[in-house]
């Protein structure tokens, strides 16, 4: 197990989530990109908007990580040389 396996797991032991699936962090970004679309385009999305936006966007990304994830564990299982166990061997 490596670092960022640890790290994910523990994320998920204590109910954290990854940025990416916050509407916290989707819904600074879209405001932002709001505003900077207003200054340099004139155009500007109204509060309502922005967070139907950041909540489409947060569910996209989490339905696309959990494609990939579901692909990725196909393709693992495919690959893979050994079985998997869950003890050592030779241990009792």
């Amino acid at each position: 197990m490596n670092e960022n396996d640890v790290t994910e797991a523990a994320a998920v032991v204590s109910g954290a989530k990854p940025w990416y699936a916050s509407r916290t962090i989707w819904g600074a970004g879209i405001a932002g990109a709001s505003v900077l679309g207003g200054i340099a385009f004139g155009f500007q999305l109204d509060p309502e908007t922005q967070r139907v936006v950041a909540d489409q966007a947060t569910a996209f990304v989490t339905a696309g990580a959990a494609l990939a994830g579901t692909l990725l564990a196909i393709y693992g299982r495919f690959k893979a040389a050994k079985t998997v166990t869950l003890t050592k061997k030779g241990a009792a």
